[in-house]
């Protein structure tokens, strides 16, 4: 168990930080700009402290969770959450070895995030959420279980998020959003072949967050993109 909970800490400690981990001054925005849903932020809370070793908060989350959507099937808040916590669930099956029982579950997970995002199309929280789940899931499991459809929805929805906030106020968010969301267009862009937009939005990136973490970042990802387009396909 003490090496599970190991494994697990490895692993991200908030959903909306797959990029980088931000610190309070990079998560400031200007205010009005994009209001975060208290629902995400209080299951936030309970599921990520599994990644702490946590397990009864996160399990208990689920519990909630899954009492909600037995409840109402079309509560588009806890379908997502549900899709997240089987993301996670999966998470600890894979690194039990439970490869098979832990890709099952991760279908089972994106169906329950394409639902709830078909139920509430227009609304951040929800795809935000379905694309940091899918970040993790492009992240921490095995390159062939991501196909070209997940990386196709999580350009939808990094695209629909900056479309939400739109390009002009984009440099008015916080250095961790704006980063989030064009580092999720950048990474699905690479992987879908779009080498040129993916290079694109690495070097939107690095100029919306000069001085920080994320330039920095946004850098080294650049250069392995313009690697990468230049390898032979299949290498």
């Amino acid at each position: 168990m003490r090496a599970l909970i190991a494994a697990l800490a490895l692993l991200p400690v908030a959903a909306s930080a797959q990029y980088l981990y931000p610190t309070p001054a990079e998560n400031i925005s200007e205010p009005g700009l994009y209001v975060e849903d208290p629902f995400i932020v209080e299951y936030r809370k309970k599921f990520f402290a599994v990644f702490r070793g946590d397990f009864a908060t996160f399990e208990a989350g689920m519990t909630e969770i899954e009492a909600m959507v037995e409840a109402d099937p079309n509560d588009a808040r806890a379908l997502v959450w549900r899709g997240n916590g089987r993301m996670v669930r999966a998470g600890i099956l894979f690194l039990q070895d439970k490869a098979e029982e832990a890709r099952q579950l991760l279908s089972q997970s994106r169906a329950d995030m394409d639902r709830a995002v078909s139920i509430s199309p227009e609304d951040p929280n929800i795809y935000m959420m379905r694309a940091a789940t899918l970040l993790l899931i492009h992240q921490r499991f095995p390159r062939e279980w991501s196909d070209e459809a997940l990386y196709a929805t999580l350009e939808m929805d990094a695209l629909n998020f900056v479309g939400h906030i739109g390009w002009h106020r984009l440099p008015r968010t916080s250095i961790h959003l704006r980063g989030e969301a064009l580092a999720s267009l950048a990474i699905a862009q690479r992987e879908l072949g779009k080498w040129e937009e993916s290079k694109l939005n690495w070097r939107r990136l690095m100029m919306l967050n000069r001085g920080t973490r994320y330039e920095a970042k946004a850098a080294q990802d650049l250069a392995a993109t313009q690697a990468a387009q230049g390898r032979p396909s299949g290498q």
